[in-house]
């Protein structure tokens, strides 16, 4: 697997696991379980189920999206040294910034440009032109291989 690649995989496991936490959190909400009159509100779909069948479905859903949670976060865990590596051998540190953000947090290239008070348009020049030397190795010094 290329660096490049390596960077790939873990901003798509980041973001795989931002949603997942999203969907969990939502899905928790909706848990069956008699609900009780109070709990029903006349602008938003109520919480939960009367019907056995259903709560046990609703039950599944949260399972299922936890058990994808836990097997994301462990392909994230199993990067994380590599990710390190690579972005420790990263010399200018604005650049090494924006690496960080974009590929360790799954932020966007607007979002760093927010962060760094930069146009977004530059931050996307910045990464991209790291990429393209990144496994090229024009020999400018800022990577190290780290395979």
């Amino acid at each position: 697997m290329t660096r490049r690649d390596l960077l790939e995989q873990y901003r798509l496991l980041v973001i795989d696991i931002k949603i997942l936490e999203k969907q969990s959190n939502f899905l928790q909400g909706f848990i069956g379980g008699p609900r009780p009159l109070r709990g029903v509100q006349l602008t938003g779909m109520p919480r939960g189920t009367n019907d056995p069948v259903a709560a046990i479905m609703q039950r599944r859903d949260v399972d299922d999206t936890l058990a994808q949670l836990e097997k994301k976060q462990g392909e994230l865990v199993a990067l994380v040294r590599e990710f390190e590596v690579i972005v420790d051998a990263i010399e200018d540190r604005r650049l090494q910034i924006i690496i960080r953000c974009y590929f360790g947090l799954g932020w966007t290239d607007e979002q760093i440009a927010d962060q760094l008070e930069l146009s977004r348009q530059h931050v996307n020049r910045l990464r991209l032109a790291y990429l393209e030397d990144l496994d090229g190795g024009n020999g400018n010094g800022r990577t190290t291989e780290t395979e």
